[in-house]
């Protein structure tokens, strides 16, 4: 299980980099479009991570799972992504 602060620390990251690549807006659909379904989502990356894991740290993708199975996390990053962006 992720600390607070560890959460905090990789959410802001992934918010940072979203940010960097100009792809807020796309986030932030795709990510209200899964809030109903987080939990299988992120079971569908578990599936995934032996192919992924090639391109990502699996200590980290599996933090980013880890994170993704709570519907609160996926707010908080998109409000990260919406502040980073200047959205509000």
């Amino acid at each position: 299980m992720l600390e607070e602060k560890e959460k905090e620390t990789l959410l802001n990251s992934i918010a940072e980099r979203i940010v960097k690549m100009r792809l807020s807006d796309v986030a932030i659909f795709l990510l209200e479009s899964s809030k109903p379904i987080s939990f299988l989502s992120s079971q569908f990356l578990i599936f995934l991570r032996p192919f992924i894991s090639v391109y990502f740290s699996p200590n980290t993708y599996d933090k980013f799972v880890e994170i993704l199975q709570d519907r609160k996390n996926i707010e908080r990053l998109i409000k990260l992504i919406e502040e980073k962006e200047g959205l509000e």
